[in-house]
């Protein structure tokens, strides 16, 4: 009687463990995904995290012993044997790494089309779905006399667009912009705003991202100063 009890407890933990709980967290990130394409980024960025962790922790721990009895205890010496990651844990990075390809290709213009189709039942897709208002902060980033500065330094033009690039696209990421589209000697960067009601005071947050759009673009003139 002792024996079977233990061997149920043992089958439920391993059902539960490799199959029912890698299932219902792969549904999850599938509806997310679902309703907002656009955290698929978000996962796969928490997921490379995790990962670099991971690999953090293990290189820390140079307790063999204790290591050892871990994995005695949890019964975990079999998959670390094997190295190799289960089937789900595989299907669960393919979606992500799907959805992240999704939102790079549509974008967040095209995510409305993609959070659309994803909720419908049929198998068709309808791209021609109606418009909706968009507020938002647009900025241009002009890099002034383009033409003199590309007949001056010719081959060398490519590196000097890299590195007012970067300073560009990394003050506005972290300023909570989006660099949208390069011109060649003008960025375009937007601020998406949260939706205006004409019976409410505008959101709090619009003012923040307002406040931010002005400090990236200061930060932006300051940075290309200091570069060498």
């Amino acid at each position: 009687m002792v024996l079977l009890i233990v061997g149920s407890m043992m089958f439920a933990h391993d059902a539960s463990s490799l199959v029912l709980r890698p299932v219902e967290k792969m549904v999850q990130r599938v509806e997310a995904i679902r309703d907002n394409p656009l955290i698929a980024m978000k996962m796969a960025d928490d997921e490379f995290q995790a990962e670099e962790i991971a690999k953090a922790l293990m290189k820390r721990d140079v307790d063999r012993g204790k290591r050892f009895l871990q994995d005695l205890v949890t019964c975990s010496m079999c998959d670390a044997a094997s190295g190799e990651p289960l089937e789900t844990v595989i299907l669960e990075k393919t979606i992500i790494k799907l959805g992240s390809l999704l939102a790079l290709g549509f974008g967040e213009a095209g995510a409305n089309i993609i959070a659309h189709n994803m909720k419908r039942t049929g198998v068709g897709i309808n791209a021609m779905i109606p418009g909706t208002v968009v507020n938002t902060i647009i900025g241009v980033v002009r890099v002034r006399d383009f033409s003199v500065t590309t007949e001056v330094l010719q081959a060398r033009i490519n590196a000097f667009c890299n590195q007012i690039a970067e300073i560009v696209h990394g003050v506005c990421d972290e300023f909570h912009g989006a660099p949208n589209r390069n011109n060649g000697e003008s960025f375009l960067v937007i601020w998406r705003l949260e939706e205006i009601s004409k019976d409410e005071p505008p959101p709090p947050r619009n003012a923040c991202m307002a406040e931010m759009s002005v400090v990236a673009f200061a930060t932006i003139l300051g940075c290309v100063h200091q570069s060498p």
